[in-house]
């Protein structure tokens, strides 16, 4: 028997032979076995013995091959029964219950929230065994023992999706009933999260990775095959990706994965695949491609849009490639795009559009100045380089004009003048030298990060300032805006709308009334083109941002004039809408909960236009975010009551959570406004039968019913 052959093993291993006088081997990891093999202790069967005295070598894939091979080499089968059953500790086992403990302890994951009642309770039970605990007939559900070919033990493998095999006659086929219920909740049931030995191993492993031992392992390990030719094991490496981009490991799964047909999995990484180029330049065709296939279709527009930001700011390498790319396709070129070109002056504004986002988002992952600095690396000329190194001086000027007041007032002037020199006619003789030059395009000067800094600089509200005294520099700025904007031909027409904008807005200060009455008013005619438009918005801005205008002698009136032209601005210019918006949270900040009531209300009603013109969600935002700071509460509800009173049903799951995230920052409660109310039960309606789609997240789902004064009830 095994006890008889354990008790004899014991007594071999305190005299340390064994049989035949063969001495013993010592297991792997310093446990200790017998040797039952005669002859030279370095044969066959010593080998043999050793991979069969390994810790639990009785749950290893090729344990059979082993012992076929041992005894077909003369070893004796009960010494590999005592080898095997003397070294088995159990750990799969173990690890097993663990994970069945950890399982029940676990809380439900969000997605399995749900609001039908105790239907949509979380249980660990099968919903056959539900059906069959509650007396129903089970046999009708039969429970599909196939899963497909998938292996989830800790040892890895691949992972194919599980394909229920139904018994032909069952309750799932006769469909109805008990049986369809049960198929029902079994597909719901099944397509949870699987905790399973190998889900508890990779929260394990994302909690403990350590790059450095992980690479410092030398050759390649036994286990490393394994794991790339599994799917979960190659998704919890590529999870691990973005935090550890150096990783020798990782890089080498992405790349395996990349050359062995699972170049989608490497796809859905995103920005973690930007740092090999054999991969980045596909991927970034890949962008290009969705890109102009999109066409008019804004929400496809914003999407490649937004991938091809995410995996190009990554690096300033990825960065200048993919302007470098956006550059030829804007200039008409195929851009590795395949010669696709039937609808190029399209392609070249969406690259031109793109490229300029990329420019942003690239100058908040590394910083304006590093942004600035490779911008002439970039220029389609020697010319436009220059231009280009100007233009990230200027706008450095004024940024440090910005932060240090008036010290580099200098600076910022000295630029302009330089960079208006490159473009138009000479003021003097000093900025001649300029001209020895070739003209550069207006691609430099066309960036919105310098239009901005231009119409800021121009459009500047400071009251104790002579408007005289500044009337230079002011136009320049008036130059090169109208030069960018419309070039020579419509130069002086822009020009001197916007030296006219500059002085009705200027003389508001002095208590000169703007005129504002519909069909009248040249003031309206004006704003009614983008350029002066964006010009008058800027002086708003920038007077009604600062705390020292509601201290003025003309305040109330000013401040009524300027929000009538923030309205006008948002019904005629699309593109001013979000500049717009910004011009109310600078309002809101400088007011402060000093300012009257009346100012703040007709304010908030400036930012229910903005919502009932589309700039719905980015409103709502700011009103949570950053509104909630300075303004009383009463005036938030007001805000959010305006807002549910010209939105209708049905509600998107992402307006329903904005909307709800603001009635939460206002302290809203039942009975706030009729339309809040409405709102509220809409919204319960739309959950309750799963139309509220992305859904609520928990904290959402108790605001929604406390709003509705139901509390957990509710649900």
């Amino acid at each position: 028997s095994l006890d008889r052959q354990y008790t004899r093993a014991c007594s071999r291993m305190e005299t340390g032979a064994g049989r035949d006088g063969a001495p013993g081997v010592g297991a792997p990891g310093g446990g200790a076995s017998v040797s039952f093999a005669p002859g030279d202790p370095s044969s066959k069967l010593l080998e043999l013995e050793r991979t069969l005295a390994a810790k639990d070598a009785v749950m290893e894939p090729g344990v059979m091959d082993s012992l076929r091979t041992y005894v077909a080499s003369g070893g004796k089968p009960e010494a590999a029964i005592e080898l095997l059953s003397e070294n088995y500790r159990g750990y799969a086992q173990m690890s097993s219950l663990v994970c069945g403990w950890l399982e029940l302890t676990e809380e439900t994951e969000p997605s399995a929230h749900k609001h039908a009642g105790r239907a949509a309770e979380f249980s660990p039970l099968s919903p056959v065994a539900q059906l069959k605990d509650r007396g129903g007939d089970a046999s009708a559900a039969a429970t599909p023992r196939y899963y497909g070919d998938e292996d989830d033990t800790p040892q890895g493998g691949t992972t194919a999706p599980r394909v229920e095999a139904t018994p032909p006659g069952s309750g799932f086929a006769a469909g109805g009933g008990a049986g369809a219920a049960v198929a029902e909740a079994l597909e719901g049931w099944r397509g949870r999260v699987r905790r399973d030995e190998t889900f508890f191993l990779e929260q394990l492993i994302r909690k403990k990775f350590d790059p450095r031992l992980v690479d410092a392992v030398k050759g390649r390990p036994t286990w490393l095959t394994q794991l790339l030719h599994s799917d979960r094991g190659r998704g919890v490496l590529f999870s691990l990706a973005e935090k550890h981009p150096d990783c020798l490991l990782i890089t080498v799964a992405i790349q395996h994965a990349w050359q062995h047909g699972h170049a989608d999995e490497v796809k859905a990484l995103g920005p973690a695949a930007a740092s090999y180029f054999s991969i980045f330049h596909e991927l970034l065709a890949d962008h290009f491609r969705d890109l102009i296939g999109a066409g008019d279709d804004e929400a496809r527009l914003a999407e490649a849009t937004s991938a091809i930001r995410t995996a190009c700011c990554q690096s300033l390498a990825t960065y200048l490639f993919a302007q470098m790319m956006l550059a030829d396709l804007a200039n008409g070129g195929d851009a590795g795009l395949g010669g696709e070109t039937s609808r190029a002056t399209q392609s070249s504004a969406f690259a031109t559009r793109v490229s300029q986002e990329l420019r942003a988002a690239a100058a908040e992952a590394h910083g304006a100045g590093v942004v600035r600095r490779v911008a002439p690396l970039l220029a389609a000329s020697d010319a436009d380089a220059r231009a280009a190194t100007v233009v990230g001086d200027l706008l450095q000027a004024a940024d440090d004009f910005k932060k240090r007041k008036n010290t580099s007032a200098h600076a910022l002037a000295e630029t302009t003048r330089k960079l208006r020199a490159m473009y138009l006619d000479d003021e003097d003789d000093a900025s001649q030298r300029e001209k020895s030059f070739e003209k550069p395009s207006t691609a430099p000067i066309r960036a919105p990060e310098l239009l901005r800094a231009l119409l800021d600089e121009a459009f500047r509200w400071d009251p104790n300032a002579d408007p005289k005294r500044n009337a230079d520099a002011r136009a320049r700025c008036f130059d090169l805006i109208a030069f960018a904007t419309c070039g020579e031909d419509e130069f002086s027409e822009t020009r001197a709308k916007l030296a006219a904008v500059f002085e009705w807005c200027a003389g508001t200060t002095r208590g000169v009334a703007l005129c504002l009455e519909e069909g009248s008013s040249p003031f309206l005619e004006t704003i009614t083109h983008p350029v002066p438009a964006a010009g008058a918005l800027a002086w708003v801005k920038s007077a009604m941002g600062n705390p020292e205008h509601y201290k003025q002698v003309h305040a109330a009136a000013n401040t009524a004039a300027y929000l009538h032209v923030v309205s006008e601005i948002c019904k005629a210019h699309v593109r001013l809408r979000l500049e717009a918006l910004e011009t109310v949270t600078a309002a809101i900040a400088a007011m402060g909960k000093g300012a009257n009531e009346q100012t703040h209300l007709a304010t908030l009603d400036v930012a229910v236009e903005l919502v009932e013109h589309g700039l719905v969600l980015p409103a709502l935002r700011a009103a949570t975010d950053k509104w909630r700071r300075v303004v009383d509460p009463s005036h938030l509800r007001y805000f959010a009551g305006e807002v549910l009173e010209v939105a209708g049903p049905p509600y998107s799951g992402a307006f329903a959570a904005a909307a709800l995230e603001l009635l939460r920052a206002a302290n809203a409660g039942k009975g706030m406004t009729r339309a809040c109310d409405e709102f509220v039960e809409q919204c319960r309606r739309q959950r309750a039968r799963g139309a509220l789609q992305p859904a609520l997240s928990k904290d959402l789902d108790e605001v929604l019913d406390r709003l509705a004064g139901s509390g957990a009830k509710g649900r």
